[in-house]
């Protein structure tokens, strides 16, 4: 009979199946009122309980891993907006370091650039002193040269003259050999002039009376000289 097999069943989805089936149907004693089913139904009854179970545990399994997706899929999102804010803020660093890596260079050139000026300037003005003490001791030796008696001196001035000499050499001083040449404002300063010199072009330099000198291929002291000049005659006649 049903109700014997019945305590066999130990399935609640089983139960809830069969409850659901047998709703509708009194079974509260009555030898008439009792269902019986075959063996076989029962059998088919309880592997569909046992298939709906089965597709409910199932379903919650499908059910956490997509949530557990879908929770995965919004973080992978956010993870998203922070790379690329991230990103964004990686470049404008980037930038940044860029724009003070150039002024950091720039600033670097502008110093070096005024440093060698700085110290251009200041071997100028010291070769330039140097120079004074040079002619100074020239004009000594020539002053020596008039007199007797003074080689020794004379000597010992020649040597100090030949080691200035060596010393301005070793900086890149040249001397100017500007006498015979054309008067030149760059390089020359006119504080002498010799009129009534026909035989010359005009602004002839006749004598230098202070040397100029170069440092390197700049004038580092001008030259004194003194130039020619027609006379006013002759430049009417040639005019």
């Amino acid at each position: 009979m049903f109700e014997n097999e019945m305590g066999d069943v130990r399935s609640m989805a089983f139960e809830e199946y069969f409850d659901r089936f047998m709703k509708n149907r009194d079974i509260s004693g009555s030898g008439s009122n009792q269902i019986s089913i075959t063996r076989s139904n029962y059998k088919a009854l309880k592997a569909k309980a046992e298939k709906y179970e089965a597709l409910v545990e199932e379903h919650k399994k499908i059910k956490t891993q997509n949530d557990r997706l879908l929770k995965e899929l919004d973080d992978m999102k956010d993870d998203g907006r922070k790379f690329k804010e991230l990103v964004e803020e990686k470049e404008k660093y980037l930038n940044s370091l860029l724009r003070v890596r150039a002024d950091f260079e720039n600033y670097k050139k502008r110093s070096e650039q005024e440093n060698n000026r700085y110290k251009s300037y200041v071997m100028d003005a010291m070769l330039k002193k140097l120079i004074d003490h040079y002619d100074d001791l020239v004009r000594a030796l020539n002053l020596l040269n008039t007199l007797e008696n003074m080689d020794g001196i004379k000597n010992g001035f020649e040597l100090i003259i030949k080691n200035f000499e060596k010393l301005l050499a070793e900086e890149g001083v040249k001397p100017m050999n500007s006498e015979g040449e054309k008067f030149d404002p760059y390089k020359h300063e006119a504080i002498i002039i010799e009129e009534g010199r026909d035989d010359l072009p005009e602004n002839t330099i006749l004598e230098e009376i202070t040397k100029g000198y170069y440092i390197k291929e700049k004038i580092l002291r001008p030259a004194k000289v003194k130039i020619s000049k027609k006379s006013k005659l002759k430049n009417l006649n040639e005019n």
